[in-house]
């Protein structure tokens, strides 16, 4: 941009040096003619034969004609000199933009010869268009079908309107009256309007008269216009003094001509199915717009290896060529980002969502298509986004919480847990990155602070190594609240996400981790609270509320990783991870987006001994025995084949020490879930051993 600056002021200065210098010598012409011009007019008035005036002022106009011929050289020489300065600067070296190949072969020179051919149709050249033909051996059947009467016809309407004779195209109007009322053309409107100004313009006020009733008829027929007729009406009034000072004198400007002529031309042509421009008119047009750009890229691609930026169907930018000359909708592919082509072309998918043949062909595996744009709702919440790099997928979930544990470490392992479990949900088991988010609380003292966060950022940073990945970023904010959480991200192929939709009557429904985590969370802190306490110390001991807290805390810290992993082995058809809106809010939901008409029903609760009996003691108030307590970092609630469900069970307890239940079936429905009216509650762990948890 620089480069052309400084080669614009180049151009600038000359031109400016130019106009001061023909501003000089004209002013100085005109002096010295002055004086020259009133010396021969005191001679001339005073009679006078003095031979040596006459010398005189004979020899000033010679040596006047001698010096302004040599300035005159020096103008031309100067303005010369600009036109060199802009060929040097700005060079127009066109023949690196064509190719060859646009005319080798003769289909395509045919088709130029056809587009010159209905150019001199249109413009009534009928014998030049003849002679084109004769010479280039086309058919008339290769020309656009439309009769040349009537293009001899449609052009003197043209050159009359250039004429401002408006009596042809009125004739023109009404023969074809029916054909423009059924496209709704205001065209003989607006011809009539043109002939009532034109009678103002001439005086002819009865006969004005009687057009503007015939205008205020046809305005009330057709339920248009009325503005245009009030507007006339106005004119007509003011006409009878002088309508070039009156407000209606826009009616008088010469654009409107221009305008009626190009309406009358798209509506002629629009009956015989023809674009108002011709397409040699367009490409001409669209050529010099584009013509700058390809300049510029020819010039910076001269020394590279590149191949010609011709050699393709499409040029490497996109010219705006005006709306006026979209002639048809263009679509783009969202996912692989690249306009479609008849080869590529655009493909509805039966949602509704469109994308192009290719990235369909990318996304189908096996026969089977999930739509990437697909809301997978609430609970469901990692995104599933294809790359427009190669057969690749973005899966992205955020989460975050208020603290729910004292131990500042174990909080920040919860909190990282949690926000993987949505990517495990997806049977995605490879993490590529983690940030952390972390509000620290301005209610807490310095003391507290230096404390308390680092534990909890070296906990989140533990569970993120844990599972095979880091933290590299995040955002660390002070508010009233501590809250914690993050985003996982992974980048993997298709066949590493299960996309959870497939479930079948007839699978089973497993369980990964316990319920019971908000109960275990609470009892404990009502260990500090005697009013809470004493509505539960008559069921539960301080030791069962400590060992229950305990198992919380790690159930909650138990990555999901081994069962997203083993859902693959054993060929999950769905899968969802169990958190806020408890097992049967999760269920639900997943239910609601299963393509088969299934319905979940759960008939087993596995829940952390003894919080079954809080639960109960307080009426019911967590909604644990609903399915509607609240879970953290919960388990995943996998959609099994009923073949396949056992040996998962056994392979996860085999890897990771710890139980899954089979806690329901999936069932002919209508997309929802329930629990059965008496589930069979199973404690976990069935019996307390002395010095373990579980």
């Amino acid at each position: 941009m620089s480069t052309t600056n400084n080669m614009l002021s180049f151009v600038e200065k000359d031109i400016d040096k130019a106009i001061e210098s023909v501003e000089e010598y004209y002013s100085d012409i005109e002096t010295n003619l002055d004086n020259v011009i009133e010396q021969i007019q005191t001679i001339i008035s005073n009679s006078s034969d003095d031979s040596n005036i006459k010398v005189n002022v004979r020899d000033s106009i010679k040596l006047l004609g001698k010096k302004y011929s040599d300035k005159h050289k020096d103008l031309h020489g100067l303005i010369s000199k600009i036109g060199k300065v802009i060929d040097k600067c700005f060079q127009s070296d066109f023949g690196n933009v064509p190719i060859n190949e646009l005319f080798d072969k003769p289909e395509k020179l045919k088709l130029i010869y056809m587009i010159i051919c209905e150019d001199l149709y249109r413009q009534g050249r009928m014998s030049i268009a003849q002679q084109l033909i004769k010479e280039t051996n086309l058919n008339d059947n290769d020309l656009f079908n439309v009769e040349k009467d009537f293009l001899e016809e449609i052009n003197l309407i043209l050159e009359n309107l250039r004429e401002k004779n408006l009596l042809p195209a009125l004739d023109w109007c009404k023969k074809n009256r029916n054909e423009l009322n059924k496209s709704g053309s205001l065209l003989e409107f607006h011809l009539h309007k043109m002939r009532f100004v034109q009678l103002l313009e001439k005086g002819n006020f009865d006969e004005a008269k009687v057009y503007m009733s015939n205008l205020r008829q046809y305005s009330i027929s057709n339920g248009q216009c009325e503005q245009a007729v009030n507007e006339l009406m106005g004119a007509f009034v003011f006409a009878q003094r002088d309508l070039t000072k009156s407000p209606y004198k826009y009616l008088l400007e010469p654009h409107l001509w221009l305008q009626l002529l190009e309406l009358f031309m798209q509506q002629a042509f629009q009956q015989v199915g023809l674009a108002q421009d011709s397409p040699l008119y367009v490409l001409m047009k669209t050529g010099f717009q584009a013509l700058p750009a390809l300049m510029s890229i020819v010039n910076a691609m001269q020394n590279t290896q590149v191949c010609h930026i011709l050699s393709k169907d499409e040029l490497p930018i996109e010219i705006d060529v005006g709306q006026e000359h979209r002639y048809h909708s263009v679509f783009a592919c969202p996912i692989l980002r690249q306009q479609t082509t008849d080869q590529n072309p655009p493909m509805k998918l039966v949602c509704g969502h469109v994308i192009s043949k290719d990235a369909l062909n990318k996304l189908s595996i096996q026969n089977k298509l999930k739509c990437p744009y697909c809301p997978l709702g609430i609970g469901l919440d990692s995104c599933v986004i294809p790359l427009r790099h190669g057969e690749l997928f973005l899966v992205q979930s955020t989460d975050f919480f208020y603290p729910l544990v004292d131990e500042p470490y174990v909080m920040g392992k919860i909190a990282c847990a949690n926000v993987l479990s949505d990517i495990y949900a997806m049977g995605v088991t490879e993490v590529d990155n983690m940030l952390m988010l972390l509000s620290t609380s301005n209610k807490m003292s310095e003391k507290e602070r230096d404390t308390i966060m680092p534990l909890i950022l070296q906990g989140f940073k533990d569970c993120a190594e844990e599972a095979g990945t880091s933290v590299q970023g995040g955002q660390t904010v002070v508010n009233p609240w501590l809250i914690v959480g993050g985003v996982a991200t992974s980048v993997c192929k298709q066949n590493e996400v299960i996309i959870p939709e497939n479930a079948m009557i007839g699978d089973v429904l497993v369980l990964t981790k316990p319920l019971g985590t908000q109960v275990a969370v609470n009892a404990h802190q009502w260990l500090e609270k005697p009013d809470r306490w004493d509505r539960i110390k008559s069921v539960v001991t301080e030791d069962n509320v400590q060992k229950a807290y305990q198992r919380a805390m790690t159930s909650m810290s138990r990555l999901n990783k081994i069962g997203a992993s083993l859902m693959h082995k054993y060929n999950a058809h769905a899968c969802t991870d169990v958190t806020g809106f408890g097992i049967l809010g999760h269920a639900d939901n997943l239910a609601k987006h299963q393509k088969n008409e299934v319905s979940f029903a759960i008939h087993t609760l596995p829940i952390i001994a003894n919080m079954a009996l809080i639960s109960t003691t307080c009426n019911g108030a967590f909604g644990l025995l609903r399915g509607t307590s609240a879970e953290t970092s919960g388990g995943l609630l996998v959609v099994l084949p009923h073949d396949q469900a056992a040996a998962f069970c056994k392979d996860i307890q085999a890897q990771e020490g710890y139980q899954a239940w089979i806690i329901g079936v999936v069932e002919k429905g209508d997309r929802s879930a329930k629990i059965i009216d008496k589930p069979r509650i199973v404690e976990v762990p069935t019996q307390d051993t002395e010095g373990e948890l579980w």
